[in-house]
């Protein structure tokens, strides 16, 4: 069972290393997909949204400003890359049929009839299912 385990890590370990050293992966976070801890701080999410207003307040349309997030911190904020779904490993259809998502097609903007912008909900990793909830800048829930 030791020899095992001590197996896995060193697979584990020379894989980061190898990944990494050939320039295949530039971080950890490449390889292995968000934490639960970066998933449910929304730490992606409070970083675009950072980047979309900075963009916003040099004047540029939101369509411009959303033009402007690199596509993998983007992409890191895509509930299929949520831990709790299996990250960036997940089985089953999600963009190529394959399971396996390979972009970021944009960015949905929704807004209720009075005009408001609305926001999907976070799921927290903690649950398998989560329903659709959109809420506004305020936090109240608008539709579900």
């Amino acid at each position: 069972v030791l020899s095992s385990s001590i197996a896995a890590v060193f697979w584990a370990a020379f894989t980061v290393a190898g990944t990494m050293w050939y320039g295949s992966a530039v971080t950890p976070i490449e390889l292995f997909g968000p934490t639960r801890y970066q998933w449910d701080q929304g730490y992606f999410q409070q970083e675009i949204e950072l980047r979309v207003n900075k963009s916003l307040a040099e004047g540029k349309s939101l369509s411009e400003a959303w033009a402007t997030i690199p596509e993998k911190l983007a992409f890191y904020d895509y509930i299929g890359n949520n831990p709790a779904k299996g990250g960036l490993f997940r089985t089953g259809a999600m963009d190529s049929g394959d399971g396996i998502a390979v972009g970021w097609l944009g960015h949905a903007t929704f807004k209720d009839k009075t005009g408001r912008e609305l926001f999907v909900r976070r799921m927290p990793t903690f649950f398998e299912t989560f329903p659709v909830v959109l809420v506004d800048e305020d936090g109240i829930v608008r539709a579900e």
